[in-house]
């Protein structure tokens, strides 16, 4: 691929220099973003001492602890590591410049009670990396939605098997595994976000979550969730780890007629009444989703997609909370969010 150079000042207000909490896949797969195509400073700052000596031999800048920025300004911050650290990692890198932090923000509600009293930062300078925000494919499928009339109905499904997602790691051992940090609700939160974002954000929903004891794992293996959106769409969705052919794609079905969004294949098909099938192609390949929200992290206001808000990403979480609550109780459990 070719690389786009360190931001010039007159798009980006100055260059950047960013610090990135966390070396696992996600974050490795921002270093490489940041180093190889943007070319912008970076700082690593890993988990463990191990990992840090394997960084230092590759060539980065690694700190051990936050003492060791001597003076350094980094502009931007990323977060990076597993769920349930985020809270704590928000807390320590604050006077860092503004965050990005993985999604999701936080593994509940509870997590978060606290956190404004805490920081002594604006909350609009935390953003959250749903990046799918970023895809040409959802930028399309956003645009032309209205030509459907009225919504109907919504369905989104997203399945693929946890044991091939990390090869070569124990995925027993992961924090997917865990009841506390993992889960589908809180790994495939991206459909719960381009849900809100393109549809609504409803005031309860009915969900059940289920283990099935298959693959040997804490959390729940699959989320089944319905709820109506404020113009009264319905909404269903399903994710789990166990589709060993994946599938993932959103279907809107309205007065008009209907669009598919395939996000395997990076395909939108639009079916209006009285109108020849169109099937449409868009260039979504992972990196390059990546690159435009990291562009639109550090300034750059040509990307295509905006970025999510420290509150959106409080929606999300506090979807998934109601949709625990409602699988405990069997019934519909309202969604305790406030702007």
């Amino acid at each position: 691929m070719n690389t786009v150079g360190i931001p010039k000042e007159e798009k980006y207000g100055s260059v950047p220099k960013v610090l990135v909490r966390g070396s696992g896949s996600m974050g490795s797969r921002y270093l490489r973003l940041l180093r190889n195509e943007l070319r912008v400073p970076v700082i690593v700052y890993p988990k463990t001492a191990g990992r840090a000596s394997e960084l230092v031999s590759q060539g980065w800048r690694v700190i051990r602890s936050l003492e060791e920025l001597e003076g350094e300004e980094p502009t931007h911050s990323i977060i990076a590591t597993n769920t349930g650290q985020h809270v704590e990692d928000l807390r320590s890198l604050s006077e860092y410049g503004k965050i990005l932090v993985e999604k999701p923000l936080a593994t509940s509600l509870d997590d978060l009670k606290n956190l404004d009293k805490n920081l002594d930062f604006r909350m609009e300078s935390i953003s959250v990396a749903f990046c799918l925000r970023f895809s040409l494919a959802a930028e399309f499928f956003r645009e032309r939605i209205a030509t459907l009339g009225q919504i109907q109905q919504v369905r989104i499904e997203c399945s693929s098997f946890l044991p091939t997602w990390r090869p070569g790691t124990a995925f027993r051992e992961s924090y997917s595994a865990k009841e506390k940090e993992g889960g589908v609700l809180r790994d495939l939160a991206h459909e719960i976000d381009y849900a809100i974002w393109l549809f609504g954000y409803p005031k309860e929903v009915f969900g059940t979550l289920s283990n099935s004891g298959y693959l040997g794992i804490e959390s729940e293996e699959a989320a089944d969730l319905l709820w109506v959106t404020p113009g009264g769409t319905t909404v269903s969705l399903r994710l789990d780890y166990l589709g060993k052919h994946p599938v993932r794609f959103l279907k809107a079905s309205g007065e008009r007629g209907d669009m598919i969004w395939d996000l395997i294949e990076s395909t939108v098909v639009v079916n209006l009444e009285g109108s020849r099938s169109e099937k449409h192609q868009f260039q979504d390949e992972r990196n390059s989703i990546l690159l435009r929200q990291m562009k639109t992290f550090l300034g750059s206001d040509d990307e295509v997609g905006s970025l999510a808000s420290f509150q959106d990403g409080v929606k999300a979480v506090a979807l998934s909370d109601a949709a625990r609550r409602s699988s405990s109780s069997k019934t519909l459990e309202q969604i305790f969010y406030t702007e």
